[in-house]
């Protein structure tokens, strides 16, 4: 199992802002990799409650079980476990988890389901001592656009983070994580 902090600051774009920094930095349709998250909480809600995520992320070469905890404003503490595709297959069908360290903390908690799946087309680079994401992200009839910059120390990595924003026209939002935004969707979809 792999840890780390990471801290990361994120920004709602439009299309027309999105398309701008994909030509601002460079950017073509080769740059870009698609990714599969399936998003799990349990029957009490025990992951969104705590405000953790928990994902399966599926990518062309490798799949990985990460459970997200949050430190403080703008950072989370990641674990990773890469699984085989045999256990990605077992976790999609048939909701069956390997034996992971952080699973059998909460496996008194109740069984894991799936409470959805966003499908982005990602750009990765490195940008000022850190690293920048472009994401265009579908889930059900959704489609977005975000910015993410990941960078090693939260005074600088903001600063970096709202320069580019400034240099784009790219007003702050307040924007939620992946999978809140799939929640509040999914949400509104019972009325």
């Amino acid at each position: 199992m792999h840890s780390e902090r990471e801290i990361e600051f994120k920004n709602l774009l439009t299309k027309e802002e999105f398309q701008g920094l994909v030509s601002f930095l460079g950017l073509t349709s080769t740059n870009f990799q698609t990714q599969t998250n399936y998003y799990f909480d349990t029957p009490e809600s025990y992951f969104k409650e705590n405000k953790m995520g928990f994902r399966l992320r599926v990518l062309p070469n490798r799949n990985e079980l990460t459970l997200k905890i949050p430190v403080q404003e703008h950072v989370m503490e990641e674990k990773t476990v890469v699984l085989s595709n045999d256990e990605r297959d077992a976790i999609i069908d048939e909701s069956r988890f390997p034996a992971v360290s952080f699973l059998e903390q909460i496996k008194d908690k109740g069984p894991l389901t799936c409470i959805g799946r966003m499908q982005t087309d990602r750009a990765k680079i490195a940008y000022k001592k850190g690293t920048l994401f472009l994401d265009h992200s579908f889930y059900s009839r959704i489609e977005d656009f975000e910015v993410e910059y990941e960078c090693g120390d939260v005074e600088n990595g903001q600063k970096v983070f709202l320069q580019l924003l400034e240099e784009n026209h790219i007003p702050l939002r307040t924007t939620d994580k992946k999978i809140a935004r799939l929640m509040k969707y999914n949400n509104s979809l019972k009325g």
